[in-house]
């Protein structure tokens, strides 16, 4: 399923005195990687997760751990070890969150701004406002099923006051709707994509096109099922055809499948075919588009440009599954 909103990180401020380094270790033992810059460590930052900072009025002693456990329980420890005297001052930011949006980026956000009466803020307000009861609701272009690095969040952020769990629920409810407000149109768009493999690797194509799909949340698989095809020879054939539900256009689709008929080494392992409306999606609008004469050359370039956007954990999967293919005698061209 399309994700397109989720929980972002919480942050709290702890301002310590008499014995620090009690708090410090504590909070060591939960955590995950120490960060001395918030970019960094919110960049880092999964679902759901914690962000402790400790000096965070001073830049030079400034330390920041990041954690899965949940604010309040960070915050019951403290009391229950008996580490409450120690705390100077405590800040708790509101859970955020982060909402994918396609398209037409400023119309939605200039949408949501109108509909809930927000205030826009910069991107730096989690911590810079601490103990603000206004939600913070931040927006990429970026999946959500993976890390989402601060430059890659966009600088309009807005203030929402409303209860969290209210908002966060409205938000998804709506979801869609401003998706819809963005791509400029009510509708997404069906696409069926068609894996055709001579080599008998039909396994591993299928495994590395789902790992593709889900890697980059670019929509829903409705439905698949072997079809029979018929070649320009009326020769009858056998293909796998997954229908698709995207908001990206047919060519964006178009473009991804092209990458995944490649390896890395330049050689072509095998045939995808994407239909939307009944009609075919050629390659040679690619090849207009980035001054590229072979569907090679192009296949090429969306196989890089495909790595370079998966996230980790798919492009590893990716690599794999490549491995694995028989290279002794893939087809070319």
């Amino acid at each position: 399923m399309l994700s397109l909103v989720r929980i972002g990180s919480a942050a709290i401020s702890i301002t310590a005195q008499n014995d620090k380094e009690a708090l410090v270790d504590y909070v060591k033992s939960i955590s995950l990687t120490p960060y001395h810059d918030f970019n960094e460590s919110f960049s880092h930052a999964g679902e759901g997760d914690t962000l402790v900072i400790f000096d965070r009025d001073d830049p030079e002693s400034m330390a920041i751990y990041q954690t899965t456990t949940e604010t309040s329980h960070i915050l019951c420890e403290i009391i229950n070890r008996g580490l409450a005297k120690n705390v100077l001052k405590i800040a708790v930011s509101s859970p955020n969150i982060i909402m994918r949006v396609l398209g037409n980026v400023d119309a939605v956000i200039d949408q949501i701004a109108k509909d809930f009466g927000a205030i826009e803020t910069t991107d730096d307000e989690l911590v810079s406002n601490l103990d603000d009861t206004a939600v913070l609701v931040n927006f990429t272009s970026e999946p959500l099923n993976n890390l989402v690095p601060l430059n890659l969040i966009n600088k309009r952020t807005l203030l929402i006051d409303k209860p969290y769990g209210q908002l966060l629920s409205i938000l998804r409810a709506k979801a869609q709707e401003y998706l819809n407000i963005g791509l400029g149109k009510p509708d997404w768009n069906t696409v069926e994509i068609t894996l055709f493999d001579a080599m008998d690797q039909f396994n591993l194509h299928y495994k590395r096109l789902i790992t593709v799909l889900q890697g980059l949340d670019v929509g829903v698989i409705m439905g698949e099922d072997w079809v029979t095809e018929y070649t320009v020879a009326l020769r009858k054939s056998e293909v796998y055809q997954i229908r698709l539900l995207t908001p990206l256009s047919p060519q964006e689709i178009k473009r991804i499948t092209l990458a995944l008929e490649y390896d890395l080494d330049g050689r072509r392992l095998v045939d995808f075919d994407v239909y939307a409306n009944k009609k075919k999606i050629g390659w040679s609008t690619e090849r207009q588009i980035n001054k590229l004469h072979t569907r090679d050359d192009i296949g090429l370039l969306h196989r890089s440009r495909l790595m370079s956007s998966l996230p980790a954990e798919a492009k590893t999967m990716l690599t794999k599954l490549d491995e694995e293919i028989d290279k002794s005698g893939p087809r070319k061209g």
